[in-house]
């Protein structure tokens, strides 16, 4: 396999996972950006939350998600959205990449079928 070939295949899969991850994180299910809680969310601010922010402006309505670290007595750190999403999109990738090789490497080394009759 030529390297522009696979350089074509690693940015279709990143273009393509880059939009999977706007759908699943923003529109469908943003709590997924509590599975980044271990990368983020230090002692003695364990529990995330995912706390979404609904504006209208003069453009529409528009929706925030923040991925906060909550500690038992009520004390916070405010993560963002932009990290944990960037921690998905790349684990999204991963994911994508290591089925595409191995579906690759199964459809590659297939022993022949010999027709002996």
């Amino acid at each position: 396999m030529n390297l522009g070939r696979l350089v074509a295949i690693f940015a279709g899969i990143a273009a393509s996972t880059a939009i999977l991850g706007c759908l699943l994180d923003i529109a469908i299910w943003p709590g997924e950006a509590e599975l980044t809680a271990p990368l983020f969310c230090a002692q003695p601010y364990n529990q995330p939350i995912v706390v979404s922010d609904t504006f209208v402006d003069s453009e529409g309505t528009g929706t925030n998600y923040t991925l906060y670290c909550v500690g038992d007595r009520g004390q916070f750190t405010d993560e963002g959205f932009l990290l944990p999403w960037l921690t998905l999109w790349a684990a999204h990738t991963l994911i994508a990449v290591a089925l595409t090789l191995l579906v690759a490497a199964s459809t590659r080394y297939r022993p022949e079928i010999s027709d002996t009759t």
